[in-house]
């Protein structure tokens, strides 16, 4: 019987492998990147005419049912267009969305947000969740919390108006801005979600696996975001290349992969609940004639 139990331990994780690495890879037709010498302006209104001349892909999600907590499904699609001038390259990224959740300050108030996947390494794909020992996957992550932290400060009094504060180390006694920061022991850290300003609405993460997501030393995303009647379009750009041996890297003409994670705050999406694909979709910048 323990024998009958492993191998159908071993023929369902198969099963679940292919699905989850092998259908639709060979079939989808690469994501094409074209040149353009255009300016590509961090601005998503400004940047719509230029991204126009990019043709548009429409990627299915469906919900997280892999690992728990599940969770997603009410976002059916988001639509990417993306361009590259031969140094950066500049991912659009829209999708349909009744209500704009920016805060995550409130205990069940949870953020939009869209996340994009890469394979660090050329070669054989690696599982599309998360990555894995041998195979680590880059992940750029917008949040629309961190959108609303780029004009206006985090401040726990638009959340709970009637709040009342009797003492503030910082505030009071603080004489300097190393004091200051001291207090703020996540910023002192360099932890990306305690600063106070913000200079980009993205972050650059790496991860091996499941459970094993870690933001990197070096940021190398730039990412803004808008909401506009009933719909998220954000635009997020990078170097093609860079020094960091935990990040994708782009060469012309050649493919590289990628997939899609997208959380709905209005749904309660965060954390593993989200909308997803299952599949590496291939992308390729063209080299420019």
């Amino acid at each position: 019987m323990r024998r009958i139990a492993a191998a159908l331990v071993v023929s369902l994780a198969m099963v679940v492998l292919g699905v989850v690495t092998m259908p639709g890879q060979a079939q989808q037709p690469p994501i094409d990147v074209p040149f353009t010498s255009a300016k590509v302006p961090l601005d998503v209104e400004r940047a719509a005419a230029v991204f126009g001349r990019a043709p548009a892909r429409a990627i299915p999600l469906i919900p997280q049912t892999i690992v728990r907590p599940y969770g997603g499904g009410t976002v059916k699609e988001v639509r990417l267009r993306a361009l590259h001038d031969g140094k950066m390259i500049y991912l659009e990224l829209s999708w349909a969305d009744p209500t704009a959740s920016t805060t995550d300050r409130r205990q069940r108030a949870f953020p939009d947000a869209v996340a994009l996947q890469f394979p660090v390494r050329a070669g054989t794909l690696p599982n599309p969740f998360m990555g894995d020992l041998q195979r680590p996957v880059n992940i750029w992550q917008w949040k629309a919390s961190w959108q609303e932290e780029l004009t206006r400060a985090a401040d726990l009094r638009r959340s709970y108006p009637a709040m009342a504060v009797d003492y503030y180390y910082d505030v009071h006694l603080a004489k300097t801005e190393a004091d200051r920061q001291g207090f703020n022991a996540g910023a002192a850290a360099g932890n990306l979600r305690s600063m106070t300003k913000r200079t980009t609405a993205a972050e650059d993460l790496v991860a091996w696996g499941f459970g094993t997501i870690t933001t990197q030393p070096r940021q190398d995303v730039v990412a803004v975001g808008r909401w506009k009647a009933g719909r998220w379009t954000v635009i997020m750009t990078r170097p093609l290349l860079t020094p960091d041996e935990a990040d994708v890297q782009f060469r012309l003409g050649e493919l590289t992969h990628v997939n899609f994670a997208l959380w709905d705050g209005g749904n309660r999406d965060r954390n593993g609940q989200k909308n997803v694909t299952l599949m590496w979709w291939p992308l390729r910048l063209t080299v420019p004639r």
